[in-house]
């Protein structure tokens, strides 16, 4: 079950200083950093099912408070199965994050095998609601999500032909 948004009210409410969630153990997890254009999540160390679903839910609350409709979504440090939070992501999460704003999502591979696995299964899922790309590069993956159009989002064309 997914954690309730109020269990991360002071984490929203200095949005948009960075976050960090951390294992109950101390390890850090996770860090959400609001850039120009885009919101990046930068995952580190093993993770869950579980974790990543109370990463998702912190992340809805985020987009509620600051709608970003582009995701930079790097797993390039992390590892770890976490396919069983596919579905909820898929059913639960996915919906509310549209309806927040968010239309693209960069992904970028962990170099673990089962990290990549769950990371492929949940792609595959979203590629017909959203605009989303694999990639092994973070580079790569952020100048591809820049260059993504969003609808209402001014494109390079309109400010020349206003300045």
């Amino acid at each position: 079950m997914a954690p309730d948004s109020t269990d991360f009210m002071d984490k929203v409410a200095a949005w948009p200083e960075p976050v960090k969630l951390f294992h109950p153990g101390g390890e850090l997890f996770l860090t959400i950093s609001i850039r120009q254009g885009y919101i990046e999540t930068k995952w580190s160390g093993h993770l869950t099912a579980d974790s990543i679903v109370t990463a998702a839910t912190l992340y809805l609350s985020l987009l509620h408070k600051t709608p970003v409709p582009k995701l930079l979504n790097d797993k390039t440090d992390a590892s770890g199965d976490w396919e069983d939070a596919n579905d909820w992501l898929e059913y639960e999460w996915l919906p509310e994050a549209i309806k927040s704003g968010l239309h693209a999502i960069a992904h970028v591979y962990s170099n673990n095998m089962f990290s990549r696995l769950s990371s492929r299964d949940l792609l595959q899922r979203l590629t017909t609601h959203i605009q989303v790309k694999n990639f092994n590069d973070p580079a790569l993956a952020k100048a591809w999500l820049l260059s993504c159009h969003v609808a209402g989002e001014p494109s390079s064309d309109s400010f020349a032909n206003h300045y």
